[in-house]
């Protein structure tokens, strides 16, 4: 705050004079509110206000004001949400790991509403920022550092329609309720699925955010770790020297890992729903067989969005993108084979076309040798002016 202009502190004072009556008490009490949704928006005095009353707004419908007092997580939500406070780096910031890659995200989404899910990771980060005001930091300055960890994450996780919708819903929420206060995003073990929400989710992140952001594969993601946090205080899976008592390395006893979520905790399913609805088509695939669907992508960085249901059994499914080059096709496997059941819900999904060409949806029922299977489903390609992913 100390090497900003006249005309910047001239905007945070008429932010403030606008706006300080419609804040509550508690909202008062970080003195650098005003500066950091300035700053959020370039100092753009119209902008910063409009920014400011939805956090307002939103802060009254979440009730952040009492949330460390009166709000109180489900159970599930304690034992399925992997996400673990590890330390505060050198510069006394927030450290929390989520363990993204083993986290049952269309559990999730089949047990909790978006908002349920939002208003717990909120929890979680007004518990982090109140952890490093008691520490004795500020707000002058970026205080989260998180890390995603992203092992074993597959690509059925990361075309799922309903939890890239959530992800899209909870960034969203962060970025314009705590603008300033990333100071390094780290990801590891990030691989070719890891890419694909990536390429989905970042429509949505600013550059402020996108340059913060440092992802590593399967190597050199502890060095980086280390630049920024003691290695007593990391534990020694992360390239740090903390174990548990009895010398786990994995820290079991404060770092929690993703697991399914047991389908009697799933909502009451309303049955088979899909084949009324609009735009849906029908076919069967023989035993020993597979159908094919294919759309064709007119335009770069356009989405294909699917849902299907099977009226019973299971099926495989697998995505494939053939290019035309100048000699011949090229085919191209996206997602691989995965056997998917739609006994609770349709399955739905969405897939970024980053280039033209022909994308095939394959549904497979070779493994067998009896049974026939009726596929409903509906396949359709959205332009990226026309997408409402992630609106």
């Amino acid at each position: 705050m100390d090497n900003i202009t006249n005309e910047e502190k001239k905007v945070i004072e008429e932010l403030r004079k606008r706006t300080v009556n419609d804040a509550t008490p508690k909202m008062l009490e970080d003195e650098t509110v005003f500066y950091r949704f300035a700053k959020a928006r370039d100092f753009n005095l119209v902008e910063a206000e409009a920014m400011l009353r939805k956090h307002i707004s939103w802060r009254n419908q979440f009730q952040i004001d009492n949330m460390l007092t009166d709000y109180k997580p489900s159970e599930v939500l304690l034992e399925y949400i992997a996400s673990s406070f590890v330390c505060f780096d050198k510069g006394g910031n927030a450290v929390r790991i989520q363990d993204w890659g083993r986290l049952d995200g269309k559990g999730l989404c089949n047990v909790f509403t978006k908002t349920e899910i939002a208003k717990y990771f909120v929890y979680l980060v007004e518990k982090d920022k109140a952890a490093v005001l008691k520490k004795g930091g500020n707000l002058r300055k970026p205080i989260f550092c998180p890390i995603y960890d992203f092992e074993d994450f597959t690509y059925a996780k990361a075309v799922h329609l309903t939890s890239l919708q959530y992800l899209s819903y909870f960034l969203k929420i962060f970025i314009d309720n705590y603008p300033e206060l990333v100071k390094i995003i780290t990801v590891i073990n990030a691989s070719l699925p890891v890419v694909c929400v990536y390429n989905a989710i970042k429509t949505v992140l600013p550059a402020t955010v996108t340059e913060k952001i440092r992802i590593y594969g399967a190597d050199g993601w502890k060095q980086g770790l280390l630049e920024n946090i003691e290695a007593d205080d990391l534990p020694a899976y992360l390239g740090g020297n903390k174990t548990d008592p009895d010398g786990n390395p994995l820290c079991e006893t404060f770092i929690q890992r993703g697991k399914p979520i047991p389908k009697r905790y799933y909502k009451q399913s309303g049955g088979k729903r899909l084949i009324l609805g609009p735009h849906v088509e029908t076919c069967r695939v023989m035993p020993l067989s597979k159908k094919e669907i294919t759309l064709e992508v007119m335009e770069d960085n356009s989405f294909l969005e699917w849902e299907f249901e099977i009226t019973k059994g299971d099926i495989n499914f697998s995505l494939r993108f053939t290019e035309k080059t100048s000699d011949n096709f090229e085919c191209m496997e996206l997602i691989p084979e995965q056997r998917i059941d739609t006994s609770l819900e349709a399955e739905k999904g969405c897939f970024k076309c980053e280039k033209q060409g022909n994308y095939t949806i394959i549904f497979d029922n070779s493994y067998s040798w009896f049974h026939s299977k009726e596929v409903h489903y509906r396949a359709i390609i959205r332009n990226p002016k026309n997408s409402q992913l992630y609106k």
